[in-house]
């Protein structure tokens, strides 16, 4: 009777086996096979972009780009999964390889310790390869803004919509996404972000987004501060200069009464990024409760996964 119940939810048993190895034995960021990916992806950007080549060149220059590189990929992973053995036990795996969340909790409350102790060079070290923005001359307060609207942001896309397309399309899918964010992730790295070269891959990501993300959001909204989330939300996320983004730290910051956004500098240029909320701004204590409300997130949508699952399996009794 147990070797039927596991052959019957065994994409379930393996779904919920890499969440909690993501949770308790996440892979270090110098040997993540991430880090490789962007570092390749990061090269082919690099050789392919020309500042000086007109918009027409750059949208099918990032669009032919982008889909060789998940052709190759996805196919050779395809085909992995075809001739496995245990093709649950590869898609858990990609799973866990996509997720990321508890490396980045452990890191932001590093840099705000950091920040505490006055070591402030040291949490921009820490803070530069969570963003894309220059931090060499962010101060307290900058960093500390920096480092939770990078939390903010990593949750939702690289764990929530993460799961959210691994159940409803699947392994694979889930895998293009990631790899569509690391290549746009290596790419800004080099490249100002409003150039046309990565205009392709934010419309991809926004369309993907659009409805986990708003989900996310109101699902921190819910949590805490709801009227006010709203609120944000009308006068500040849907004016956003990314509509996904603005949800995002509308919520956050009227659950938190603190303020986010601003003005940023990527490539030595300044770009004058709206301001969200109208409250004081976060301190190195704030990074904890973002953190809470997260988790709380985070765990309220695993508790609605698992009694659809049990539904489910009731049901199919």
């Amino acid at each position: 009777m147990l070797n039927n119940i596991v052959q019957n939810h065994l994409d379930f048993i393996v779904f919920i086996c890499a969440l909690l190895v993501e949770r308790f034995l996440p892979l270090v960021s110098w040997y993540h096979p991430n880090h490789i990916l962007c570092a390749i992806f990061s090269a082919i950007g690099q050789r392919i972009y020309n500042k000086t080549d007109t918009k027409q060149y750059h949208y099918l220059a990032a669009s032919l780009a982008s889909t060789l590189i998940l052709s190759v990929i996805i196919i050779i992973i395809v085909l992995l999964l075809e001739f496995a053995f245990y093709p649950e036990l590869l898609s858990g795996l990609i799973l866990y390889v996509c997720l990321e969340n508890t490396s980045l909790n452990k890191k932001a409350i590093r840099i705000a310790r950091l920040v505490k102790k006055n070591q402030k060079s040291t949490a921009r070290e820490l803070l530069k390869p969570l963003v894309a923005r220059e931090v060499k001359a962010l101060s307290s307060l900058g960093i500390i803004k920096a480092v939770m609207e990078s939390v903010i942001l990593r949750t939702a896309r690289h764990y929530f919509v993460v799961i959210f397309i691994f159940l409803l399309l699947g392994p694979i899918a889930a895998l293009a996404y990631r790899l569509i964010t690391l290549i746009q992730q290596a790419w800004r790295s080099n490249i100002a972000p409003n150039s046309s070269f990565l205009m392709p891959l934010k419309l991809i990501i926004f369309i993907i987004e659009y409805i986990p993300i708003r989900l996310f959001a109101l699902t921190i909204a819910s949590l805490k501060a709801s009227k006010k989330s709203m609120h944000y939300i009308k006068h500040y996320g849907r004016h956003f200069y990314q509509t996904n983004t603005g949800w995002l730290l509308s919520t956050c910051s009227a659950s938190l009464g603190i303020q986010l956004g601003g003005p940023a500098i990527y490539n030595s240029q300044r770009f004058n990024k709206m301001r969200v909320g109208v409250e004081r701004l976060p301190n190195a204590d704030d990074v904890p409760k973002l953190l809470y409300i997260l988790d709380q997130t985070r765990f309220f949508w695993l508790l609605v996964i698992v009694i659809l699952e049990i539904i489910k399996a009731v049901l199919a009794f």
